[in-house]
């Protein structure tokens, strides 16, 4: 009569285990499909959002690039800031729209999670039951099972529906894994999740920061100038000298390596370097028309963003060195790379200019996208003479290994201690996608 007892419980649970697994399946995928439904809804939103922001920013920052290239004057110079200001505050707005976006895509993580730990947990207690009542079976042997049934018709069911049950065993325990390594992907995922929201957390704070000093600037420039035009021309005259003064010592340094070593070329691939920065490009490399000014040659790329806009590796690498000032390149990083190119691998050394803050440290492997540090414009920014576009920039290098060093500051006693990264410059364009 147990057997008969047991035999009954068996059927029950492995017809509830049927009826159980397909409601789950159906409620778990219905469940689902709305959340993913819901999800993308607010992901389209928000996306939406920020395509407008960064339409609205981009035409501001054009309006910035044409004012730039008119005569200086007072009245063009608060333009200027004001409308950089506004890309700033735009920027902001932009960076929390992108966190509201982390937070929804978190969220949505941590609900899969918890439903596939419960789905495991279901599993494994219908997966005990049924161990535990196939066990008990097991103590009936192969041949009291046989002669337990009035015939041969029925000792063939038994074998089938124990059969089954073995299968179903299987099943679950397939599933178990299943569920496990989806468990795993989303907990990776959510992991990731939670780490760029920390990071836009952080590039947010570096905008809010920005904006603080853009506004602080403008006020300077008013105090100084008194709000007169006249004020104005002579503060920016005093400044030629000195600007040059900064700029020639940069050029001579490169200059002192590019005679010792000649000419010299790299067969790059165009792509090799990512851009360090999302903007504008403001000022390119070599002669570029700006030697009234204090540039006979300008040695890398000059981007322009909203203050505080993060700055990345442009490929994998080691940090060589990183330092501030007030002269020269500001607050600097370089970054020692063994680039592939068509003839073999290279070193070369990228350099990361006029930071506001930087993330890394000399030693510290970084890989290609990692943040540097945020855009600023600290050192030598020419900021009376291009206006604060020009001054919140970030200016991008590429050195070759060979030649390559750091020099202390010659006016030091004007600007503080700085140092001076110089060495061979290639086009950083010939590099980029």
């Amino acid at each position: 009569m147990g057997f008969w007892k047991n035999k009954l419980h068996f059927k029950i649970i492995v017809l509830f285990v049927g009826i159980c697994s397909s409601l789950a399946v159906f409620g778990y995928f219905w469940a689902q499909a709305a959340d993913v439904d819901e999800i993308k809804f607010k992901q389209t939103q928000v996306q939406e959002k920020l395509d407008a922001i960064n339409k609205q920013i981009q035409s501001f920052q054009g309006q910035i690039d044409v004012t730039r290239k008119k005569q200086a004057s007072l009245k063009n110079e608060i333009f200027i800031y004001d409308t950089q200001i506004k890309t700033t505050q735009l920027s902001i707005d932009a960076k929390e729209t992108q966190i509201e976006e982390a937070n929804l895509q978190i969220k949505e993580l941590q609900t899969q999670i918890d439903r596939r730990v419960a789905e495991i947990n279901k599993n494994k207690q219908v997966l005990k039951e049924l161990i535990v009542q196939l066990n008990e079976l097991g103590d009936s042997s192969f041949l009291r099972l046989a002669f337990g049934t009035s015939n041969f018709s029925s000792f063939l069911d038994e074998l089938e529906y124990t059969n089954t049950a073995q299968d179903k065993i299987y099943q679950i325990v397939q599933n178990i894994k299943t569920v496990k390594a989806k468990l795993e992907t989303e907990q990776a995922n959510l992991k990731t999740e939670v780490s760029k929201l920390q990071e836009l957390t952080e590039q947010l704070k570096a905008t809010k920061s920005g904006l603080v000093a853009q506004e602080r600037d403008r006020q300077n420039l008013l105090d100084k100038t008194r709000g007169v035009e006249k004020n104005y021309q002579k503060l920016l005259s005093s400044s030629k000298d000195e600007e040059a003064n900064l700029q020639k010592e940069m050029e001579d340094l490169d200059a002192q390596v590019r005679a010792k070593l000649g000419n010299k070329t790299i067969t790059a691939k165009k792509g090799s370097l990512d851009m360090p920065m999302k903007g504008i490009l403001t000022q390119g490399y070599g002669k570029t028309g700006f030697t009234a000014l204090g540039y006979n040659f300008h040695n890398g790329l000059d981007i322009a963003a909203p203050a505080g806009s993060p700055i990345y590796a442009a490929v994998d690498g080691t940090v060589n060195a990183c330092d501030t000032g007030d002269a020269s390149y500001g607050n600097w990083c370089t970054v020692k790379h063994n680039l592939k190119t068509t003839t073999g691998s290279v070193c070369i050394i990228t350099l990361y200019g006029h930071m506001r803050t930087f993330k890394v440290k000399a030693g510290q492997a970084v890989g290609q996208g990692d943040v540097i540090g945020y855009e600023g414009n600290t050192g030598n920014t020419t900021r009376l003479l291009y206006g604060p576009d020009r001054g919140y920039h970030l200016h991008f290098t590429v050195f070759d290994c060979d030649g390559f060093g750091i020099s202390p500051g010659k006016y030091s006693k004007t600007y503080g201690p700085y140092t001076v990264p110089f060495g061979y410059t290639y086009n950083p364009r010939d590099f980029l996608p």
